[in-house]
């Protein structure tokens, strides 16, 4: 299914609306998150800290700025990628899928991913390299090459 998509933008967001109703992706409803805080951003979009309905739960949401053909292709690789990974314990977990729209705009989709408290692995070593004994840097380089 994956493979044999065009360059067309409306093939890849067909892929993605398609694996949602076949239950192949969990779909979350985006009224359901609350207390949206941005964490980080990049060259695709942002990443935001969200809670999930009635709970405490925090949850990363992962939106990209411009939604073209490259972005929905992007989106496409990013869960596969995601999920030939899913089942090691120190890999960010992918959860699915949320969609957003403002006012008279196309639908946005939004990854749903797991929360990391420490921030992004950067962020961390930035922070923390010091502190750090030897045996804690073997340990986070040996779960990189393990991932």
């Amino acid at each position: 299914m994956f493979n044999n998509l065009n360059n067309n933008s409306n093939e890849w967001i067909n892929w993605i609306e398609n694996a949602i109703s076949n239950r192949l992706i969990k779909y979350y409803e985006f009224e359901n998150f609350y207390n949206i805080q941005e964490i980080g951003s990049g060259a695709f979009g942002i990443v935001r800290r969200a809670n999930w309905k009635n709970s405490h739960k925090y949850f990363a949401l992962k939106s990209f700025s411009n939604f073209d053909n490259a972005t929905a292709k992007e989106i496409v690789n990013e869960i596969k990628l995601q999920r030939e990974v899913d089942f090691y314990d120190n890999v960010i977990r992918f959860y699915g899928i949320t969609t957003f729209s403002w006012e008279n705009q196309n639908k946005k989709y939004w990854l749903v991913l797991e929360y990391a408290d420490g921030g992004t692995l950067r962020n961390y070593l930035k922070e923390n390299f010091v502190n750090l004994t030897w045996n804690d840097k073997f340990n986070l380089a040996f779960q990189l090459v393990y991932a």
